[in-house]
C-alpha cells in the first residue's frame, strides 16, 4: 500500500513501505500502522539508483544534455554547463555522477551553498568518497559547516528511510505545499542533520504554514 502517491514528474523518488501479504483463508489480518517502517519495501533506494543509471545511459535527451554540458565545462562556460547538467538532472534526478558535475559548475561560479547541497545529495546517493568528499568538505568549510563521512549510506531500504537529497526535499515540499522551501539555508539544514527522508517529512510537518495548507491531509492522518 503506497502512503504517498507520486505524480508523473516525481515518480522515481519517494514511496513509503507497507505492502501487506495475503493471509491464508480463515486467518485474521491486522493492518499495520500507516507509519510502520518495518514492512518490506516494494522498491528500495538502491533499486531506484540502479534504474536511474541504467535508464540514463540509453536516454537520448539525457545524453544530449550531458554532451552539451561537458562541452561547456571544457571551455569554461560554467553557466551553460550548469544549465545543461540541470536539464539532465531533471530527467534523472537520482544520478549521483551528475549531481557531482552540477555541484562543480556552481562551485566554479562561487555559489558555495548550492554546491554543498548538490555534493551532499551525491553522497546520499552513494557517490564514492574519492569523487566527492574533498569537494564537499571544502565548500562546507566555506559555508561554516563541517563534513566527515560516516561510512556508506544505507541504500537497501525504502526511499523514505534513505538519506535525503535535494530532489527528495523538493518532492516532499511540493506534496505538503510547503511555503518558503526554496531558500538554501533550510535545505542545507535538512541535508546536514536529517538522517533520512522520514525525518525530513516529520520536520516539515512542524514548519509554519503546513497545517493551514494541508487541512485535508491532516484530517486523513487523524482518521
Amino acid at each position: 500500500m503506497e502512503l504517498l502517491a507520486m505524480r508523473a514528474e516525481t515518480d522515481q523518488i519517494i514511496s513509503l513501505p507497507g505492502a501487506v501479504q495475503a493471509a491464508p483463508v480463515g486467518v485474521a489480518l491486522v493492518a499495520p500502522h500507516r507509519f510502520d517502517m518495518a514492512q518490506q519495501p516494494a522498491l528500495t533506494r538502491a533499486q531506484q539508483i540502479a534504474a536511474t543509471l541504467d535508464g540514463a545511459v540509453v536516454h537520448e535527451g539525457f545524453r544530449a544534455s550531458v554532451a552539451l554540458a561537458d562541452a561547456a565545462r571544457d571551455r569554461g562556460d560554467w553557466a551553460m554547463a550548469e544549465l545543461e547538467y540541470g536539464q539532465a538532472l531533471r530527467r534523472f534526478p537520482l544520478h549521483w555522477g551528475y549531481c557531482i558535475q552540477f555541484a562543480h559548475t556552481v562551485k566554479e561560479q562561487e555559489m558555495f551553498d548550492q554546491a554543498e547541497i548538490w555534493y551532499r545529495s551525491a553522497v546520499a546517493l552513494g557517490a564514492p568518497a574519492d569523487m566527492v568528499d574533498q569537494h564537499l568538505a571544502f565548500v562546507a568549510r566555506l559555508n561554516g559547516a563541517d563534513f566527515e563521512r560516516e561510512g556508506l549510506p544505507r541504500l537497501d531500504v525504502a526511499p523514505m528511510l534513505a538519506p535525503p537529497t535535494i530532489h527528495d526535499i523538493g518532492v516532499l515540499g511540493k506534496l505538503l505545499r510547503l511555503p518558503g522551501l526554496t531558500g538554501c539555508e533550510v535545505v542545507l539544514q535538512l541535508l546536514r542533520t536529517a538522517p533520512n527522508n522520514r525525518a525530513v517529512l516529520l520536520r516539515m510537518l512542524d514548519m509554519p504554514g503546513v497545517l493551514h495548507a494541508n487541512r485535508a491531509f491532516f484530517a486523513v492522518l487523524g482518521a
